[in-house]
């Protein structure tokens, strides 16, 4: 369980950005930058790793990595207040 960061090593073509938005609907998810996304889940990021896998295959490549507190933001607009949640389970 935790907010985890997941950036791909490129911007999304159309069909990669539907796949991604498929998976990312059962989960509270933010995106960040064009290419990062931050997902908060209780699933272990071992499980995240293998729906990524199953959706992209061997491309996109992906980090993603689970954040901890303290964090701060400088002018990425509602990422700030989404981080600051207080429902958000770090």
């Amino acid at each position: 369980m935790g907010i985890y960061c997941l950036t791909f090593d490129r911007p999304l073509g159309r069909m990669d950005s539907h796949r991604l938005e498929s998976m990312l609907g059962r989960f509270e998810s933010i995106p960040l930058f064009r290419t990062t996304w931050l997902i908060e889940s209780t699933d272990p990021i071992e499980f995240l790793r293998s729906r990524l896998n199953r959706a992209f295959g061997r491309q996109p490549r992906f980090f993603i990595t689970r954040l901890s507190e303290p964090w701060c933001t400088d002018g990425i607009g509602p990422v700030g207040k989404w981080l600051s949640d207080p429902k958000r389970q770090w």
